[in-house]
């Protein structure tokens, strides 16, 4: 799938071109190019790679838990069909995923329709060479969730939405695309989803880095 939004703007644009070059001043770059004397991350003693900065420093752990809850929130607040009976999410002002799968395992979010097939959504926002990583990590982690669920439900379908910190989606994520379009969402609005989770996952991405080596005052989610 696509990866950029035409209309971001220049900055944020620039931004993307150098990400995808690795010619990002971060600490590790500017150490190679001689104008700083260390390499290493201001909150730890990791050198400071685009990858470290954009979704590996276990210090930035709640930047990227925002990044992650901007775009699920945008999922859950424009999914609109007839079919739906209720949605679970774990976000402010919604019933709790935990509530039907217990307190083990906590999905980002939970679709129960109205023929009683539930869709288990987990989302992973990460960074581009971790996709395939984190798909089989959540595949064996809910594996037996999925199974005590179909006991319970006239169908379970899990759906393993991974999309990187550029807005990159795995092949796998086409299991996304199926369950909008069985939920019959309009073809216009499933294109208009795409776009914007890639423009949340860029300008997410594009707000944590430049927020890199500063303390972390947490924003808003991202919305549109």
């Amino acid at each position: 799938m696509a990866t950029c939004e035409s209309k971001l703007p220049k900055n944020i644009f620039n931004f993307t071109i150098r990400y995808i070059n690795n010619s990002l001043p971060t600490r590790k770059n500017l150490h190679k190019w001689g104008i700083t004397s260390s390499p290493e991350c201001s909150f730890c003693l990791y050198p400071e790679t685009l990858l470290h900065v954009v979704a590996g420093c276990n210090s930035y752990l709640d930047r990227f838990t925002w990044r992650h809850d901007s775009v699920l929130n945008f999922i859950v607040n424009n999914l609109s069909s007839v079919h739906i009976q209720k949605i679970f999410a774990d976000l402010p002002s919604f019933s709790n995923p935990s509530t039907i799968t217990g307190d083990d395992y906590r999905p980002d979010m939970l679709i129960l329709t109205k023929d009683n097939t539930l869709y288990v959504l987990e989302l992973t926002v990460g960074y581009e060479t971790n996709l395939r990583n984190n798909i089989n990590r959540k595949y064996s982690k809910y594996k037996e969730l999925i199974k005590e669920l179909k006991k319970k439900f006239n169908c379970v379908k899990f759906i393993n939405l991974s999309v990187s910190a550029l807005g990159v989606f795995d092949n796998e994520s086409a299991a996304f695309i199926d369950m909008l379009e069985r939920l019959d969402v309009n073809r216009n609005h499933i294109k208009y989803y795409i776009k914007k989770m890639i423009n949340i996952a860029i300008r997410s991405t594009y707000y944590i880095f430049c927020c890199r080596n500063k303390e972390w005052t947490k924003p808003d989610l991202i919305k549109f």
